[in-house]
């Protein structure tokens, strides 16, 4: 079955699953790095609240063998076990007062989101954009966000610089970083992953051998850190959070590296001045090629931060970070 035959189907199927109370309708959402997520909307009737459900990850049920019945029944369970799904009260968004001390920023990839961002306030830095959204906090459901398109700039009555302003004030107080060794984050994947099976002193004594193995093979390679938020959602963003790179260079002593792991987080590691930086952009591209979700993907090259000029600036000239290819 064909991609956009399947979305009808989803529609029609759920319409005749859910009745005249309920209203089905499709939407395809833009993301980051020109991915486009399509979702179905279900909304009863008289209600203001209409959660997406996306539906690529089903139509690669579907390529398995699954029917557009069983996917419906799937949509379906996932509706109802989220009835409180956090939604933002459009009379929120109509207020540039309301929703001014939730406007935060994230780094997307300026080259690859070309199109996006003619949409979109913007700030640029090296080959990656600032843009804006709304962290509305949700009690237990965490947060819902927002993008903000100029738009809603011209509904507000506010300039781009006033927009920026309010995010720039507010991501470090609402997202505060957080630095942390890559081992103290590897024992934490390794805790959820294992859940009551996770013994701490197996996984401490397996981290040490491998750290005794890299000291062999490689002595002069230092610790990694990842720098992120608690909330490890948007974290690349705090690499420009006012003196967070500065202290963590003063502290070490030395100048920093910035490897763009994701738009979510990026690694830190000391520059002892012996690091090929086009190696290291190489090195990156094939782990965005292999591992990072094209939806994730920030860039492809390499950052220093220098004490001497208190700067962050491109060191390397890696291949372009590309717009990904949809379904």
């Amino acid at each position: 079955m064909e991609y956009e035959l399947f979305l009808q189907s989803v529609r029609k199927n759920l319409e005749i699953q859910l009745g005249s109370d309920y209203t089905i309708t499709l939407r395809s959402i833009p993301k980051n790095n020109g991915i486009v997520w399509d979702g179905v909307s279900i909304c009863r009737k008289n209600e203001e609240v209409s959660p997406t459900i996306y539906l690529n990850e089903f139509y690669k049920e579907l390529k398995n063998g699954m029917s557009v019945s069983e996917i419906c029944d799937s949509i379906y369970r996932l509706y109802i076990s989220n009835p409180g799904l956090p939604y933002l009260d459009s009379r929120v968004l109509a207020s540039y007062q309301e929703v001014k001390d939730h406007i935060v920023y994230k780094l997307i990839n300026t080259q690859a989101n070309a199109a996006f961002l003619k949409r979109l306030p913007h700030m640029e830095f090296q080959d990656m954009s600032l843009v804006c959204y709304l962290l509305m906090e949700q009690r237990a459901h965490g947060y819902v966000t927002a993008l903000i398109h100029k738009d809603h700039l011209r509904s507000w009555g506010i300039t781009q610089k006033e927009l920026m302003r309010s995010a720039l004030a507010n991501t470090p107080r609402l997202l505060p970083p957080v630095i942390r060794p890559m081992s103290d984050v590897l024992k934490q994947l390794a805790r959820e992953a294992m859940g009551d099976e996770y013994e701490e002193e197996a996984v401490d004594s397996l981290l040490e051998a491998a750290e005794e193995q890299r000291m062999e093979q490689n002595p002069v390679f230092p610790t990694l850190y990842v720098l992120s938020n608690p909330a490890g959602v948007n974290g690349a963003a705090c690499m420009l959070y006012p003196d967070e790179i500065k202290n963590f260079a003063d502290r070490l002593e030395q100048d920093i590296i910035i490897l763009p792991s994701s738009i979510h987080e990026v690694l830190l590691v000391a520059d002892s001045g012996n690091y090929d930086f086009e190696d290291m952009s190489r090195l990156v591209k094939e782990i965005n090629d292999t591992e990072v979700p094209p939806e994730d993907r920030l860039s492809n090259q390499i950052y220093r931060y220098s004490r001497e000029y208190g700067q962050i600036t491109i060191v390397s000239h890696g291949a372009a970070l590309a717009e990904a290819e949809n379904l």
